[in-house]
């Protein structure tokens, strides 16, 4: 593994253990930031692995899917649709105050949780397939 890549993964760790502190603080639209941040990083990672070329300074996750030529099964979609809509939100006051009311701890959870199952599943795709540019096959 490159070690470009092992840096991208080391910071999408650090992330996912941020939304699990802001979580358990209650602090919902961090989650959801550091949830999106999370597999941002892991997407660059693939990008970084397989392609050996420096991320694109981009955030939309499914913009990020397309440069790393990965399929995504289709159970994972809702997910990366909820970051991407959810995320950008949580940067300004008046989208962090509207999406405030939306968020509960039962969502966050849910949210927190199936974010981590997702970062496993694409450590696992990279970690899988060899780094030669090439789409696996799902």
């Amino acid at each position: 593994m490159r070690p470009e890549t092992e840096a991208w993964m080391e910071d999408a760790e650090y992330d996912v253990q941020s939304a699990k502190v802001m979580l358990d603080s209650r602090r919902y639209f961090f989650v959801v930031f550091m949830c999106h941040l999370t597999i941002e990083k892991l997407l660059k990672s693939v990008i970084v692995e397989r392609q050996g070329l420096e991320p694109p300074r981009m955030h939309n996750l499914f913009g990020l899917i397309a440069r790393a030529g990965l399929t995504i099964p289709a159970e994972r979609r809702g997910l990366i649709n909820e970051l991407d809509n959810m995320s950008v939100v949580t940067r300004y006051p008046d989208g962090r105050r509207a999406i405030a009311s939306t968020l509960t701890t039962e969502s966050t959870t849910a949210l927190y949780e199936r974010t981590v199952e997702f970062a496993s599943w694409l450590k696992q795709e990279l970690t899988s397939s060899p780094a030669s540019g090439t789409t696996p096959e799902n």
